[in-house]
């Protein structure tokens, strides 16, 4: 696979909030997903609520290409992000699903994180 055919990530990441840190979860993630969108490769960065569960939610980011996801991993707001998920969510593997598209067609994969 050549660098110049990979056209964009998405990657997808659930979280479990604890009820009790959802207030801090909420104040910190505004801004700082802000600041994620900003960064170089970001094309979209949302956040979701699973229906009848406010506590679980799924990250959906978008990427130009692996090479800007894989800078944004290594970056400061990751590694932001990296805590709150520590601090606020109930212990568990982070899994980062992600797609790639390449000439059309889709690749999936899994990329993990403890």
């Amino acid at each position: 696979m050549h660098e110049k055919d990979v056209q964009k990530v998405v990657t997808a990441t659930r979280l479990i909030i604890r009820p009790e840190r959802r207030k801090e979860f909420f104040q910190t993630i505004g801004p700082l997903t802000q600041r994620i969108r900003g960064e170089r490769g970001c094309m979209n960065y949302r956040l979701f609520e699973e229906t009848g569960d406010e506590n679980s939610l799924m990250m959906i980011e978008e990427w130009e290409n692996r090479n800007e996801w894989n800078d944004h991993r290594n970056g400061k707001n990751f590694s932001v992000l990296h805590g709150l998920v520590n601090v606020v969510s109930i212990p568990s593997k982070i899994d980062f699903k992600f797609c790639l598209q390449i000439g059309g067609n889709e690749m999936f994969g899994e990329d993990k994180e403890s």
